[in-house]
């Protein structure tokens, strides 16, 4: 794995170098950023420029729908040996972990109906009506200021994949505003950078 790691950067590192990079997808710098990260060659004037100038949302959507191939590298990069396949199935096994890992249940529960992952919605919300309860929002956002940055960093990759796109229901008047490069990082130390990947690599669509 490291081999091939250090391979992948050295490729990186050479297209950069014939100015291709500032037209690569936004999927390879992150594949190239964690690449270094996991041979402990992160060169930050390099590699997190970037991801610098987004915000972790804005790289969360613009991944949204990764083909096969950067699936699987996603995949690789997280350091997990099996093929990579982005069915429910994968995917709910990744939530669950995800939602038992970073202890992140007072946000999500159960829905009524639904298989794999669409059993699962954020909390203060009727998936039937489609209300939403002031009270219980108010707790939810309060709940989720009080977690560490990497739960809330992970919770709120969740709910960008769970409303495909941008959220104004539950993250407002919450902080979710992070740097890309400086979330990655965060999550990286934390030890969750790797279960974030495999949510990212193995989503199927909700």
């Amino acid at each position: 794995m490291a081999h091939a790691l250090v391979s992948y950067l050295a490729f990186v590192m050479a297209s950069m170098m014939n100015d291709v990079s500032c037209a690569e997808p936004v999927a390879q710098s992150l594949a190239a950023w964690v690449a270094a990260v996991r041979v402990a060659l992160l060169l930050q004037n390099t590699f997190a420029s970037r991801l610098d100038d987004m915000r972790l949302e804005d790289l969360v959507l613009d991944i949204l729908d990764l083909d096969g191939s950067e699936a699987a590298q996603m995949e690789a990069l997280s350091g997990s040996d099996a093929p990579c396949k982005r069915s429910p199935e994968r995917y709910y096994d990744s939530l669950q972990q995800a939602i038992r890992q970073l202890r992140l249940f007072k946000l999500f529960a159960r829905t009524d109906g639904g298989e794999h992952h669409r059993s699962v919605c954020p909390a203060a919300y009727n998936e039937r009506t489609g209300e939403h309860h002031p009270e219980e929002m108010a707790r939810w956002r309060a709940d989720f200021r009080a977690m560490a940055p990497e739960q809330q960093m992970m919770a709120a990759t969740i709910i960008w994949l769970y409303r495909s796109g941008p959220d104004s229901i539950w993250l407002r008047r919450v902080p979710c505003t992070w740097k890309a490069s400086e979330a990655l990082c965060y999550m990286h130390d934390a030890g969750c950078l790797t279960l974030w990947l495999q949510l990212i690599a193995r989503y199927p669509g909700w």
